[in-house]
């Protein structure tokens, strides 16, 4: 079972590799991530149009409707301590402890993350799952 951080998600949806997404899980704060970084796309990068943001929100709502929503409520002593411990973001850390806690291979194409992840679960790159 895979769990997917928001790059991963969002790079599967701009592939059109949707199919993947099935049976998967991801944190509550990917919505966030995910939704941030296509305001990003348009407003600061300028790559892509006002119609498409629109779009992959109502696509991405859709995905995040048939993906097992996971939170680090209860457990955000244990995700400070990873974080901590390898000097990242409680969001990466976030994604770590759940891999972990649930013996899911955390699928990320965040490079940092992916160092630091393999450490403690499988990882996997979005590549890796599609081909």
């Amino acid at each position: 079972m895979y769990l997917y951080d928001a790059s991963a998600i969002l790079n599967l949806v701009k592939k059109g590799e949707l199919r993947v997404l099935l049976g998967g899980h991801t944190l509550d704060l990917a919505i966030y991530e995910i939704v941030n970084a296509v305001w990003k796309e348009y407003h600061l990068l300028k790559k892509i149009r006002i119609e498409t943001i629109y779009k992959l929100i109502e696509l991405l709502s859709k995905i995040f409707n048939i993906l097992d929503l996971q939170t680090i409520r209860g457990f955000e002593k244990e995700v400070m301590d990873i974080a901590v411990k390898e000097g990242i973001t409680i969001y990466d850390a976030s994604y770590i402890y759940i891999a972990m806690k649930n013996n899911l291979t955390l699928v990320t194409d965040d490079r940092k993350l992916a160092n630091i992840a393999k450490k403690y679960i499988n990882i996997a790159t979005t590549s890796d799952i599609t081909t």
